[in-house]
């Protein structure tokens, strides 16, 4: 067969521009891995996308399949464009197809090919247009934009357009099953986007609050409440439980405001609370008052009497009218510890919650540890001052036997709250312990250089025991920054005060001034007014040691003067046998601990992941 020449032919011409788009879309599908993507060309009525991108995606079986999750790429070349002097390679784009590529619902991007370097650089459209409006919320009534390329389109890259594209398709896929744009919907069934791309709409929100805020509150999460709460709107209403677990964690972070907010709430449906919420929301509103300055210390008080003395108001405010009775029966501590002994053991022994049991435990160490001190200076009053060596007498050898079994129990339940995983427990559990160091060091000081009618107030305290407190002040150091992170100020701030008095007992005034300048900045930070008044007097004379030295001091010149009366001599020195006739204890035997309840394993924070 002979071929005729097709030199002069009328056949259509080669457009250089096909060429390069043939190339460049050739190397452009090298760079997207077929087992991670789907790619198909949409060459028909073309409107500016080129091809739309299919994810894969590996299945348990080891195979692949398709997630119907898409993005869209519009493929720019050239062999023309020169690169800036940034490195950037600058393109002319129209508004109008950077609004058709705005319009699809998954990720779109430009990729530009760069022919004579054979690079490939991409932008999303998203990101390009948020530029725009940053620059001119006006963008879109201009025609044109230019676009400037700079990112690379590499392995790495390839790789953010597949993570990127599978989180909008997550987070499509669980809208779609929340909205119909044709029904109409209430306020609760909006719908809130977390930053994991997890979708929940109101109404959810606030069910997984009412079902799971109980033990958030007494797992101390209460950040995780408050952000649910704050993604909680638009709402109509929500539940009552909602409203009373958010006002505890806003009162508990120190937002006492927004806890009077929700907690005034919770008040308005009080009626569908037992006794015990009942009592939580008085008590969580008349604390954030106080703190306020809204009600005086009397009023509060008072109103705090009157929640204590319900029978049915609960572990917590049984615990509370416990140590209340026992304050209100000093003057008979032997007795006032059985009956308070009593009344713990019951609210113990019906309560199934860990945390509860550790809040009882705490308070009945700081029971134990005012009545153990206050025995010591009762036994010590029969001889201070008129004997050689007290610190060798009977009386302080049974109270140092004492002491070494409450220390022994503050350890076994500090053990058992980091066990249950209850670490703010431990950590007032801390402050205890610290608290009984600086308190037993005042009666060590006091007790042992008393002069006739007075204590000498000249003597320094020992270097040792100074040396000891440097050390317990960088621990209340650690645990305010503890009580600080996690937004305890109430107890930050009791911190503070505790690492005051130590300060100014050790005659480091200075050191002390400075900490009450922090203390004064940290109430008034967080708006806590109420505190002013309470720590006024612990600023004026009214430090422990300095309150111990007051009342001891009257009762010593009481017991004097009434023996002079009597035809004694209160001065006279006395015999070890006179020294060591009889010693008083309040406590004979410790309440039984019972450290078998565990919490049961919880998973709150897994009830809300996502099938992604």
């Amino acid at each position: 067969m002979v071929y005729s020449s097709f030199e002069d032919a009328d056949l259509p011409k080669v457009n250089p521009n096909e060429n390069l788009e043939t190339i460049s879309e050739y190397h452009l599908l090298s760079l997207f891995p077929v087992e991670k993507f789907q790619i198909r060309a949409e060459k028909d009525r073309d409107k500016g996308i080129d091809f739309h991108i299919e994810l894969k995606k590996e299945i348990s079986c080891g195979k692949l399949a398709y997630t119907n999750y898409h993005c869209a790429i519009q493929l720019k070349a050239t062999n023309t464009i020169q690169q800036s002097e940034d490195g950037s390679y600058g393109l002319q784009l129209t508004t109008s197809n950077i609004n058709y590529l705005l319009n699809n619902p998954m990720p779109a991007y430009y990729i530009f090919y760069h022919h004579p370097t054979k690079t490939f650089f991409y932008e999303n459209v998203k990101n390009f247009a948020l530029q725009l409006q940053n620059k001119n919320p006006k963008w879109h009534k201009q025609q044109t934009h230019k676009i400037y390329f700079n990112k690379r389109l590499d392995k790495k890259a390839v790789q953010h357009i597949y993570d990127e594209t599978y989180a909008h398709g997550i987070t499509l896929k669980h809208i779609n099953q929340f909205i119909n744009p044709l029904e109409n919907r209430n306020n609760s069934d909006r719908l809130i986007i977390d930053a994991d791309f997890e979708v929940y709409s109101v109404a959810q929100n606030i069910e997984f609050i009412d079902q799971f805020g109980a033990d958030l509150v007494n797992k101390n999460h209460f950040n995780t409440v408050i952000e649910v709460e704050k993604r909680s709107w638009p709402r109509d209403t929500a539940t009552p439980r909602f409203y009373l677990f958010c006002g505890i964690a806003y009162y508990q972070r120190g937002n006492l405001y927004k806890a009077l907010e929700l907690l005034n709430d919770a008040k308005k449906l009080s009626d569908e609370f037992d006794r015990q919420g009942q009592a939580i929301i008085e008590h969580t509103i008349l604390s954030a008052r106080y703190l306020l300055d809204m009600i005086t210390k009397d009023d509060f008080d008072f109103q705090m009497e009157k929640i204590n003395s319900l029978v049915d108001a609960g572990s917590f405010f049984q615990i509370e009218k416990a140590n209340e009775t026992l304050s209100l029966n000093r003057a008979q501590p032997a007795t006032a510890i059985i009956k308070y002994y009593n009344s713990m053991k019951k609210i113990i022994e019906n309560e199934k919650s860990a945390i509860v049991r550790i809040v009882a435990y705490n308070k009945i160490m700081e029971a134990e540890s005012s009545i153990l001190l206050h025995d010591l200076a009762v036994n010590f009053s029969f001889f201070i001052g008129r004997a050689e060596k007290p610190f060798q007498s009977r009386a302080f050898i049974e109270w140092q036997q004492l002491e070494r079994k409450f220390l022994d129990r503050l350890k076994a339940i500090a053990e058992y709250a980091n066990k249950c995983g209850y670490h703010m427990g431990s950590a007032y559990l801390t402050l205890v312990s610290i608290k009984w160091n600086y308190e037993k060091a005042i009666h060590i000081h006091y007790l042992g250089c008393w002069n006739k009618r007075n204590f000498d107030l000249h003597q320094p305290v020992n270097a040792l025991i100074v040396q000891m407190f440097e050390k317990l002040c960088n621990s209340l150091d650690q645990l305010s920054q503890l009580y600080q992170t996690n937004d305890y100020i109430e107890n930050m701030i009791s911190s503070m005060i505790l690492k005051f008095q130590i300060q100014h007992f050790s005659g480091k005034h200075e050191e002390a001034n400075g900490t009450k300048t922090k203390i004064l900045h940290a109430i008034d930070e967080h708006g806590f007014n109420g505190l002013n008044k309470e720590y006024e007097s612990i600023f004026n004379m009214g430090t422990a040691h300095e309150s111990f030295v007051e009342k001891y001091t009257k009762l010593m010149n009481s017991l004097q003067d009434s023996a002079s009366e009597k035809g004694f001599d209160p001065y006279r020195m006395l015999g070890e046998r006179e020294m060591n006739y009889k010693t008083v204890w309040s406590i004979k035997d410790f309440i039984e601990l019972d450290f078998s309840i565990l919490p049961a394993g919880n998973d709150i924070e897994n009830q809300r992941s996502g099938d992604g």
